[in-house]
């Protein structure tokens, strides 16, 4: 188990940004209606016509987050946490479509869908495109390496000080940001598309080791004979730690519905009820526990009330 770090506070740069993430805000919110509620030219919000009409949600295929499952429904920790809340919002059709993780947020912003389940770390940069909850676990990192880890890796340092180690990481994910901001080089750093491709990848002996949440690694290494996954640990990013905490991800002119959705999710959070939904997917209680409290504006370091009412 592991112990949550301290959260670092806003530099000068964050709130520069804020002062921008403000201004596209109230420039949605102007053309959106005075509501906040998102509508569809027929003065419904989402949350109205979610409940008559029922919702989509994207999700990218990744276990253990969110995947396809053989009856071709969506499953894992994200739809099976999406689902309860939604029934606890008196949602109850849901519909589904399968994204490229790094295509999610573009795709909720082009209307293919109404929300994102996809277990997605929340950062600064995508709370700049699209509106997250407050998060519903919070996870470290690992690194999926050989048996008995011959390079000897602990974190992101490790591998920019080992100039023989080639790490692998997914595209629009967070690790690629963790990793050079640890100092590793981006000529030692190899990109793919999935983590199918990645774990294929260590497996053929392309790349030393890949980085992703320790709950993937400890999901991907389960099946990978000759391979085991690292201690997590909490990534360092300019002396300052980054804790990673995943989320459900609104329009921000859904705002309405986001906050309901928040709303049931954290009082499910705080009362112990996630964890039975998604212990089966690879998630402990150590998972659970360190998301208690843990509020967006912390994982962003700077207000996040978009759209609310003054």
């Amino acid at each position: 188990m592991y112990r949550r770090p301290a959260f670092f506070r806003p530099s000068q740069t964050k709130m520069t940004r804020l002062v921008l993430l403000v201004v596209i805000a109230v420039l949605g919110a102007a053309c959106g209606g005075d509501d906040g509620g998102g509508d569809d030219g027929g003065g419904s919000s989402l949350l109205e016509r979610a409940r008559e009409e029922g919702i989509r949600i994207g999700f990218a295929n990744e276990r253990p987050y969110g995947f396809e499952n053989e009856q071709g429904e969506p499953d894992g920790e994200a739809p099976a946490v999406a689902r309860e809340v939604l029934d606890r919002m008196g949602i109850t059709e849901i519909d589904s479509v399968v994204v490229d993780f790094q295509a999610l947020i573009n795709g909720l912003r082009a209307e293919r869908y109404d929300m994102v389940a996809a277990g997605m770390f929340i950062n600064e940069e995508r709370a700049s495109q699209a509106l997250f909850t407050d998060p519903d676990y919070c996870a470290t990192s690992a690194f999926a390496v050989p048996a008995g880890n011959p390079e000897g890796l602990t974190d992101f340092a490790s591998v920019a000080a080992n100039p023989d180690v080639t790490l692998g990481v997914v595209t629009g994910a967070v690790e690629p940001g963790y990793a050079e901001g640890a100092g590793v080089p981006a000529d030692r750093l190899t990109r793919f598309d999935s983590t199918a491709d990645v774990v294929d990848a260590l497996r053929a002996g392309r790349i030393d080791a890949f980085a992703l949440t320790s709950i993937t690694v400890r999901e991907q290494v389960a099946n990978l004979p000759g391979f085991e996954a690292t201690e997590g640990f909490v990534p360092v990013v300019n002396g300052e730690e980054q804790l990673g905490c995943g989320g459900f991800v609104f329009r921000f002119e859904d705002k309405e519905f986001r906050d309901a959705f928040n709303e049931e999710l954290v009082e499910m959070r705080e009362a112990d009820e996630i964890l039975p939904l998604i212990e089966e997917f690879g998630f402990t209680q150590a998972e659970t526990e360190a998301a208690k409290g843990v509020t967006v504006e912390d994982l962003i370091g700077q207000p996040y009330d978009f759209g609310m009412d003054s």
